[in-house]
């Protein structure tokens, strides 16, 4: 079999979502199945550690297609005729777009429809896209995944999806995801946050992760306790990132604060083993990485009750209403004090991780593609 990947997200200076399940996924299926040919299909220079084993092929392809008209260029010109001229089996794309006149059969991920749910959150150019474009990409895709039950369910409510066009993949823990010793967290301390305990966030900055609550709920949990907790807020600034920046300036607490700006993979991994708990207090997901990544560090996690997190979370984590910033300033002032149920939410978090695998993941997406080419 031959099979074109998308590979545009594996980016060698910054791997985020869907950079990293594409990445954990790919190197899976390319190492079990030696036997297939792989044509990775990057629109910028790669870095190697992407070109995941000798039956791999990279093709880079410009201009970079980060904005609407691009993506759809990509895809339409450069990327459709390369993988016609190589005579692919089957496309698959992790980011839901996907050349559309392309004969072959095509299967795309899609990680959620926050575009539908809440276009205020996307500046125009990209609400507009996805609002005239989602739907076509959608209905020339041969078969989609998506990465939870939610997100299924809500692929089926916008677009009226066929349910048996969609398959849910859940995605993994990544390696390295450890707890740290008692030692080396305090070591970690010292460096970044003056020795001092603190809450971790993890994530864009951006209206829809709902970060100002959380710096609310955060000034609340300083107003009850007078204790030494800090507020690590990281992530890039994406749009619209403004609020949250003047939130933090004219907070009481401004000094217990803290935002490293985006923390690359091996960073974020001492970060959240170094932490006293991750909050995750968005107001939608299609699932929810750093929630497994908190509970396989040996962090308990507080988590926003909205979307897909229950679902990922079990009832390894402390949910709050996201809009209520009372209630998780609550959380954390009972995760502080209360041993026990850190203790608790601790050991459900490791029977929690033990649901989710990218080898899982891997297996089942390849299983999706054999039977993609058979169906055609």
């Amino acid at each position: 079999m031959r099979i074109a990947v998308n590979a545009r997200h594996m980016m060698q200076d910054r791997l985020e979502g869907i950079g990293t399940v594409t990445h954990e996924i790919m190197q899976r299926i390319v190492k079990t199945h030696s036997e297939d040919r792989f044509d990775y299909y990057f629109d910028r220079p790669y870095d190697n550690r992407f070109v995941h084993g000798p039956n791999v092929m990279p093709h880079v392809f410009g201009p970079p297609a980060r904005l609407p008209a691009l993506i759809r260029y990509w895809n339409k010109y450069p990327v459709q005729r390369d993988v016609k001229l190589r005579k692919s089996d089957v496309f698959y794309s992790p980011d839901g777009f996907v050349p559309l006149k392309m004969k072959i059969p095509k299967v795309s991920v899609v990680h959620d429809v926050a575009f539908y749910r809440y276009p205020e959150y996307f500046v125009p150019r990209i609400r507009n896209f996805y609002k005239k474009w989602m739907h076509v990409y959608l209905e020339h895709t041969d078969h989609i995944i998506t990465v939870s039950q939610f997100s299924k369910d809500e692929l089926i409510n916008a677009y009226q999806i066929p349910a048996d066009k969609i398959s849910v993949v859940h995605n993994g823990v990544s390696s390295g995801y450890v707890p740290f010793d008692a030692q080396k967290i305090q070591s970690f301390r010292d460096t970044h946050t003056q020795g001092k305990p603190y809450f971790f966030y993890l994530g864009a900055i951006h209206p829809r992760k709902n970060v100002i609550t959380l710096i609310r709920a955060f000034e609340l949990f300083k107003s009850m306790n007078r204790n030494d907790h800090q507020l690590v807020l990281a992530g890039r600034a994406s749009w619209d990132a403004d609020d949250v920046f003047k939130a933090v300036e004219q907070s009481k607490w401004k000094d217990n604060i803290h935002m490293p700006g985006f923390v690359n993979r091996d960073d974020t991994k001492a970060w959240m083993a170094s932490a006293g708990a991750l909050i995750y207090p968005s107001l939608y997901e299609g699932f929810g990485l750093p929630l497994l990544e908190g509970m396989s560090s040996g962090v308990p996690v507080i988590s926003s009750n909205s979307s897909s997190l229950p679902e990922v979370g079990g009832d390894a984590a402390l949910y709050f209403n996201p809009l209520d910033a009372e209630q998780l300033a609550q959380h954390m002032d009972t995760l502080v004090f209360n041993i026990k149920l850190r203790e608790d939410l601790i050991v459900k978090g490791y029977d929690q991780i033990k649901l989710f695998s990218w080898e899982k993941a891997a297996i089942q997406t390849y299983g999706i593609l054999s039977k993609s080419i058979l169906r055609k």
